[in-house]
């Protein structure tokens, strides 16, 4: 994730929760009262060089910006939930976890009264 993608709102397909404007690093701070949110993609779980492992909470991609959000408490349970849930899945299904299949995260995620968009 990038600093252009919490401070506009980004939108992904493959979402697996949403998370608000909510920056308190890098010399900046936002704090959660305007509505504003990001969603949360699966990608950022996804290491570049390692099949079959997924990193959630303050392990997750993303630049200095970014990560002043992600690292936050409750976007770490947004990324853990969206992990365990791919994980479970693709064991389930005897995939990788970057073959998932995401409509189906997604919707496992929002059965378990997720928001993702």
């Amino acid at each position: 994730m990038s600093e252009r993608d919490v401070l506009n709102q980004a939108r992904f397909e493959d979402s697996i929760g949403i998370f608000p404007e909510f920056l308190d690093g890098a010399n900046i701070a936002i704090m959660p009262s305007t509505g504003r949110y990001f969603q949360v993609p699966y990608g950022i779980t996804l290491p570049q060089k390692v099949e079959n492992l997924l990193v959630a909470g303050r392990c997750v991609a993303g630049d200095k910006v970014s990560h002043a959000a992600t690292r936050q408490m409750m976007c770490c349970v947004v990324t853990g939930q969206g992990a365990g849930v791919a994980a479970a899945i693709s064991l389930k299904d005897g995939v990788t976890c970057r073959e998932v299949d995401i409509p189906r995260v997604q919707k496992a995620l929002v059965k378990q009264g997720v928001r993702i968009q």
